[in-house]
């Protein structure tokens, strides 16, 4: 005779999921809200895993869940399952032609203005019934909705690390970083530029939160001379940023779009007044990458929309002579 159920002593599927969820929310009552469940029921399927596998798997600190090293350790055996059980329905309706085919695409403004238009074109003109929708975001907030599922996939920039392993990443382009100054700067005719060179002039920086700005004060904080740096004014994209180093503000040191570089030598209205010299001996280039979630099956249309971007971009790079 085989032993009674014991419904919460039992490795389930939902107990998964609710461990899985908590990595990526962070709090109990966030669980509950995506799963229209109570709060302590969240907490069961925890208890429940934690008798499981004899462990402490989350401490609760205040509002938030901390995951221990052995909860670390299990998400990431369970999360492969759980995404790739969540999307069987998905997958069935999509292959029956019975799902609407939508992606999500996490991404910069200034990928959306520049590199992505082509990719975007004929992505429309070959597949007019994909719907896509874009979350403008600097890089490494993008890539934490890529990683907490609220995109599909992530066109963004990188630098200097390497993708977590859940996430598959495949080269596009690369931004060099460079100095932007009004024409005729002092800086423009310096033999050789030093980061203490640079912090004698006010600066205009790129928007908190992007790579840029993080690598920026990162190289300037390991030259010892962040420190000294005056800070004038803050952007979010590089247009606003090449507007107010056009007005007087001070210089910037950003990573650039090549198309905008291009752009530049060819005199256009935006760029005119500025000058641009590079720098990447100094701060490197930003990598552009196109990020999916290993952890999940993928769709069709995704894999599609994923071969056109690195396609065209692909192209572009060759046809300007980065390939």
């Amino acid at each position: 005779m085989n032993p009674p159920r014991r419904y919460f002593k039992e490795l389930r599927f939902r107990q998964l999921r609710a461990l899985v969820m908590l990595a990526r929310k962070g709090t109990f009552s966030a669980v509950a809200e995506v799963f229209g469940i109570a709060v302590p029921s969240v907490w069961q399927q925890i208890r429940a895993l934690e008798d499981e596998f004899a462990t402490t798997l989350v401490i609760q600190t205040g509002k938030t869940a901390v995951l221990t090293e052995h909860g670390q350790q299990l998400v990431q055996l369970a999360q492969p399952l759980v995404d790739s059980f969540e999307q069987i329905r998905e997958l069935f309706a999509d292959r029956i032609r019975k799902l609407p085919r939508r992606i999500t695409v996490a991404t910069t403004a200034s990928l959306l203005l520049h590199e992505l238009q082509c990719p975007l074109a004929v992505v429309r003109q070959q597949h007019p019934d994909i719907e896509l929708t874009f979350i403008d975001r600097p890089s490494a907030i993008a890539r934490k909705h890529l990683e907490n599922g609220d995109a599909d996939i992530a066109i963004i920039g990188q630098i200097g690390s390497e993708p977590p392993p859940q996430i598959e990443t495949k080269p596009l382009t690369a931004y060099p970083f460079v100095l932007v100054c009004p024409d005729g700067h002092p800086l423009l005719k310096a033999r050789t530029i030093k980061p203490a060179d640079l912090i004698r002039h006010p600066l205009v920086m790129p928007g908190e939160g992007s790579n840029s700005r993080r690598h920026v004060q990162d190289v300037l904080e390991a030259a010892g001379v962040w420190q000294k740096a005056r800070v004038t004014l803050t952007a979010s994209t590089f247009d606003i940023v090449a507007g107010y180093v056009r007005t007087g503000f001070g210089i910037a040191i950003t990573s650039v779009s090549p198309m905008i570089l291009e752009a530049a030598t060819k005199n256009h209205p935006n760029y005119r007044g500025i000058a641009f010299r590079d720098l990447s001996k100094l701060f490197g280039r930003e990598e552009v990458v196109i990020a999916r979630r290993r952890t999940t099956l993928e769709l069709p249309h995704h894999r599609t929309f994923r071969e056109i971007v690195v396609d065209a971009m692909g192209h572009a790079d060759r046809a300007s002579g980065k390939g």
